[in-house]
């Protein structure tokens, strides 16, 4: 069994990825999220390699220090177009572990990540409400991040909040607008998806309850034009999915077209979770069904994806990873992808943990419940995404594990399939991951 990971702190980590991010003397886990500091994050710094998707090299020899957010699920998240900084907001900082479930903390914290080197920065400035389950995208051309709805609520108890307001951040001025909209745009919601197409700003499906007992899923699909901060509801030229919400959405890197796939209805609870993949053509409000099903036959629910066009492709390729799927795994860390034409039959590109040892109880998981796969990061859901504008490559942040949540974050390579450790941390991880040798369950 493995002992020590690339994805942990061992000693791999310090020396197969020294200037990536590795952060060896943090043992604690909380990570000091409630000051400024940290290394530049935002600065103009490196740019993207000639390649397109290869991570910005740090030329700093000494690991990154300052403070980290606090660990978190249910944030957002987006990537400069450069790819020198991602942009963190929000979330849910309850630590939730299985047969746990303490009141929700809803933060409204604005982070930067320099993704070079791994240090963050807290921006101390005024933006959005607290909140958690919100989507956000960026749009490239104008260099700024569009952030959605979302929902909160103080305590444990009672009904959420539901928001339909819309900011936008500027990575340049690393500030915070609110946009003063027209039309008719989306009702109040949560777990929506979102991606911005040529100028416009698409939102589909979420949940419009304010219960946290109930699921009330949609299918309307919205577009704001960022030029007149204008919304328009889609009606749709054919029959499309059914409703949904912790679905993800892609955009086609070059044309007006977007992806979803996965997530739950109703039921979203306990499953089964949807497995569909459909296309939007924005073009002729068209949807088009691709495929019905996922390798193993699992759906998934807060998961990221990402659309790109590999290098002498015509077809785009989508990307998903991880989330949380209906089947015996649970968090999961692996990644599907699959070209897309009239159909998409998805590929195990990396199969993450595998499946090894049953439950022995309820939340009672052996030290073996999964082979742990060195190169992936940590399994998880609920977490905060970011691409380059042409998918080339994606950073992931925090969200939830099986022993916690997380506050790590990762870039993945589509042009080589694999990962590269930005900030390593220690919260969240399963105790194989973290070094020990004295591991006696799946966290401790």
């Amino acid at each position: 069994m493995l002992l020590r990971s690339v994805f942990g702190f061992g000693l791999a980590c310090s020396l197969m990825f020294a200037g990536a991010g590795c952060d060896p003397g943090e043992t604690t886990g909380e990570g000091g999220g409630g000051s400024s500091g940290g290394s530049g994050g935002g600065g103009e710094g490196g740019s993207v390699s000639a390649g397109g998707s290869a991570k910005p090299m740090c030329t700093n020899p000494d690991p990154p220090t300052g403070p980290t957010p606090d660990p978190r699920a249910d944030s957002a998240g987006a990537l400069r177009a450069d790819g020198s900084a991602f942009l963190l907001f929000g979330g849910d900082v309850a630590t939730v572990i299985c047969g746990q479930q303490p009141a929700r903390e809803h933060v409204s914290d604005t982070w930067l990540l320099d993704t070079k080197c791994g240090g963050w920065t807290k921006l101390e400035i005024a933006g959005p409400s607290a909140r958690a389950r919100h989507a956000m995208a960026l749009d490239a051309v104008s260099g700024k991040a569009v952030l959605f709805g979302g929902r909160y609520r103080m305590g444990s108890s009672g009904a959420y909040t539901n928001y339909n307001d819309v900011w936008t951040f500027d990575f340049a001025t690393q500030t915070w607008t609110e946009l003063a909209v027209t039309g008719t745009g989306p009702s109040a919601r949560s777990n929506t998806a979102a991606a911005v197409v040529n100028g416009k700003f698409i939102v589909f499906g979420g949940n419009t309850s304010t219960s946290g007992l109930s699921f009330t899923p949609k299918k309307d699909v919205f577009a704001l034009d960022l030029a007149t901060n204008t919304w328009t509801e889609i009606t749709p030229a054919n029959a499309g999915p059914p409703a949904r919400l912790f679905h993800a959405m892609a955009a086609h890197p070059t044309k007006n077209v977007v992806y979803i796939f996965s997530g739950g209805d109703e039921n979203a609870f306990t499953g089964p979770f949807l497995t569909d993949t459909w296309a939007f053509d924005l073009d002729t409000a068209t949807w088009t069904k691709l495929a019905s099903d996922t390798p193993d036959g699992t759906g998934r629910i807060k998961l990221g994806m990402w659309a790109t066009v590999p290098d002498g492709a015509t077809d785009p390729k989508l990307y998903v990873f991880g989330g949380h799927d209906d089947g015996t795994l649970g968090n999961r860390n692996d990644v599907l992808s699959g070209p897309v034409g009239a159909s998409i039959a998805y590929e195990n590109t990396l199969l993450g943990d595998v499946y090894t040892s049953p439950s022995t109880g309820q939340c009672d998981f052996p030290v073996d419940f999964t082979t742990i796969d060195p190169n992936s990061p940590e399994r998880r859901s609920a977490f905060a995404v970011g691409q380059l504008p042409d998918g080339s490559a994606a950073v992931v942040f925090g969200g939830d594990s099986d022993c916690g949540r997380l506050s790590d974050a990762a870039w993945f390579d589509t042009r080589t399939n694999g990962w590269t450790p930005i900030r390593s941390t220690l919260p969240g991880l399963v105790c194989l991951r973290t070094g020990s040798t004295t591991c006696t369950s799946l966290c401790n």
